[in-house]
This record gives structure tokens, sequence and C-alpha cells, in this order.
């Protein structure tokens, strides 16, 4: 009975409690909530290709529709939007990707879009800050 007790032992010591929960799961954009539907404000960093521009720009609004950035309203009153537009770019990106900050525990939401107008390559990498009063 001892030999029993001693070999189940040893088996438990084995398989800890964490391999037998299975594989561990990383939090991912699959795991947890994209932002509703809405208007919100974050932080721009800008990247130009072709001269190696970069900036980063404060509280820049945006418009965020089925998980996916589809308007950014730039400082200077342009905008630049997701759909046909006859200033001839491409934006392609914006999924919304969602991650649990390690030290405060609170999810953040971040993006990545590209414009391409056929000669360059501009890279808009954005976090949202907070949620934008419904003015649109």
């Amino acid at each position: 009975m001892k030999k029993h007790l001693f070999v189940l032992g040893l088996i438990l010591i084995f398989f800890n409690a964490r391999s037998l929960a299975g594989p561990y799961i990383k939090i991912s954009d699959t795991t947890l909530k994209t932002l509703p539907d809405g208007y919100y404000y974050g932080n721009v960093d800008y990247f130009n290709y072709a001269s190696s521009l970069s900036a980063t720009y404060s509280d820049q609004k945006l418009k965020v529709r089925e998980g996916i950035v589809r308007v950014i309203y730039l400082g200077d009153g342009g905008v630049i939007h997701d759909g046909i537009n006859n200033e001839g770019y491409l934006y392609t990106g914006g999924k919304l990707k969602v991650s649990k900050n390690k030290r405060t525990g609170k999810l953040e939401y971040t993006a990545q879009v590209s414009i391409s107008n056929g000669a360059n390559i501009y890279s808009y990498k954005i976090t949202i800050t907070k949620e934008a009063a419904d003015d649109q």
C-alpha cells in the first residue's frame, strides 16, 4: 500500500496541475472583445518610408467600426479613411489588437494602418487612449 502511495505521489509530482490543465493560452484578440463601434482618441506614430520621416501625434480622433480603425482624423483637418477615395491611395490594415498591460492589468487597443499611393508607403501605428464624445 505504501508503495502504491509513493508511486502515486511521484506521478502527481511529474504531472503537476499546470500540465494537467492543458496548454497555456495567451490572451489575444481572439479571447478578448474589441472596442464597440464609435469614436475614440488615440496616439498615432507616423512613418514615411521614402523620406524616413517619423512623428508622433497625440489625441487624434479615430472612428472604429467592426473592430477596425476605419477613419483617422488628422490634426490639420485632413482625413484618411478606408474605402473609395479621390486621392488615389490604398488604405490597408486597421484591425484592432487587444492586449492586457502586465503592469496595470488594463486592456490596450492598438492597430497598424498602411497607406500606399503607388510611389510611397506611409505607416500609422495607433494606440487608442480614450473614448470620444459622441459628436461625430
